[in-house]
């Protein structure tokens, strides 16, 4: 059910038939090169959920304003928690993360030869099932003589691999049911969508019906000022 502002949430289960939840609040946080984490708090009448009906299976949150689908959010379900039960409702907490998280649970030791490191990082993906990835490259990256993965997760190796290429990634949603969801990695900040213009609506105005900022921090760190690189030959 929408509320006053026109907003509704739906929370859809892949394979699955209409669900007897219902979005109480949820928490997205996102971060280039960095797996998504949503929190979503839900409740339902049935007070036994199973947690293995939505463990590690596909679950794709709608955001609506007005009958418009606003965004879709699609991942993995890696945790299902049972909260407190009412007389009439049972509260749940359900975290989605994107398939790429899979990559973390494996550690692995291998080495690469003669081969592009994007090419890497599509194998890796394509290894856990990760199909609809992106380069958006405004330069294509020397091939490596000799690569290795060493006791290390297979998401830290993209992770660091990426980064000495100078690459970030980012989780695209497209809007339309059933839209796709792509990783794409790039090296140019100009690549990345822009959010546009945004209004500052604190709380203390009330619930503004559109997107806006509810709050502003300033933050000043001490960090380093120069870098030095150093290079090696094996040989």
């Amino acid at each position: 059910m929408a509320n006053q502002t026109g907003l509704q949430f739906t929370l859809a289960l892949a394979g699955a038939d209409d669900l007897d939840l219902a979005v109480v609040d949820l928490t997205l946080t996102e971060a280039l090169s960095q797996p998504f984490h949503l929190t979503v708090n839900l409740a339902s009448r049935d007070p036994d959920l199973a947690a293995e009906t939505f463990l590690d299976r596909e679950l794709t949150l709608t955001i609506w304003q007005d009958g418009q689908a606003l965004r879709r959010v699609h991942g993995i379900a890696t945790e299902f928690g049972r909260g407190d039960s009412g007389h009439r409702r049972t509260f749940y907490t359900l975290i989605l993360q994107p398939a790429l998280w899979r990559l973390s649970l494996r550690h692995n030791s291998r080495i690469f030869q003669h081969v592009s490191p994007l090419t890497i990082i599509n194998t890796l993906c394509e290894e856990r099932g990760i199909t609809d990835v992106a380069f958006a490259v405004t330069r294509e990256p020397a091939e490596r003589e000799y690569c290795v993965q060493y006791r290390e997760t297979d998401l830290a190796f993209i992770q660091r691999l990426a980064a000495e290429e100078g690459l970030f990634y980012f989780h695209e949603f497209e809007n339309e049911a059933g839209g796709a969801h792509r990783l794409v990695f790039a090296d140019d900040p100009q690549l990345l969508a822009s959010l546009g213009s945004r209004t500052y609506h604190g709380r203390a105005g009330g619930t503004a019906p559109l997107r806006h900022v509810r709050k502003l921090k300033q933050v000043s760190r001490v960090r380093p000022a120069s870098a030095m690189l150093k290079d090696y030959s094996f040989k």
